[in-house]
This record gives structure tokens, sequence and C-alpha cells, in this order.
């Protein structure tokens, strides 16, 4: 497992491992719907495409994470794949991405609490 859930007072936090960086946003993205539903029976059957700009790389991550949890909250679905393409542009990052999933169905979906 490349990442493991940390004690938090507030909300939910958690480490993730990767051998370079491109991995890392990828690993990050599942862990984070790890922590909102069991991934087992979530089904890559759609795919959402994600383009994010920043100025720096800490500010790439944090708006790569933003980004999925819009998505999962606004087209109500759950990721459990993901592709992640990072470019060095002038004065920034961008990145190029793809969540797969399918939308919530409670009767299949185990969501976390």
């Amino acid at each position: 497992m490349p990442w493991e859930e940390l004690e938090h007072t507030a909300d939910a936090a958690f480490r993730v491992w990767a051998e370079d960086l491109e991995e890392l946003f990828v690993d990050a993205a599942r862990a984070l719907f790890e922590l909102i539903a069991d991934l087992e029976n979530v089904e890559p059957k759609e795919r959402v495409e994600i383009e994010v700009e920043a100025d720096d790389l800490v500010e790439l991550f944090h708006d790569w994470l933003e980004e999925l949890l819009f998505r999962h909250e606004v087209n109500e679905m759950l990721f459990s794949d993901f592709e992640v393409k990072i470019e060095k542009k002038d004065g920034g990052y961008r990145l190029e991405g793809v969540a797969m999933g399918e939308p919530i169905d409670p009767e299949k979906h185990t969501i976390h609490t």
C-alpha cells in the first residue's frame, strides 16, 4: 500500500509514497477515494478528463485533489483509477489527468462516513 492514513483532529490526512511525481499524484488520488469509499466494487466505466495549471507543484497537487473532490460531489461519482501527465511550463506546471469510475450506487458501493 503506497499510502497510510494519519491521525488528524479535523478532517482526513494521509501520507503517500511514490517512485516519481506522476505516481505520487495518482497514488494520492487513489488514497483520497479509498478514504471516501471501498473501491473494490468501483468499476472504471466512465472517464473524466481533468486539466489543472499552477505556479508550483504544491499548488498543482492541491488543485488536482480539489478538482477530483469537486467532480466527485457534482457528478456523484466514485473514481478508482487515475492517469496523470505533468509538464513544466513557462512559469509553472500543467497536469493533464483522467479519473475513471462510475456513478455512486448505494446498493453496490460502501461509502465511509
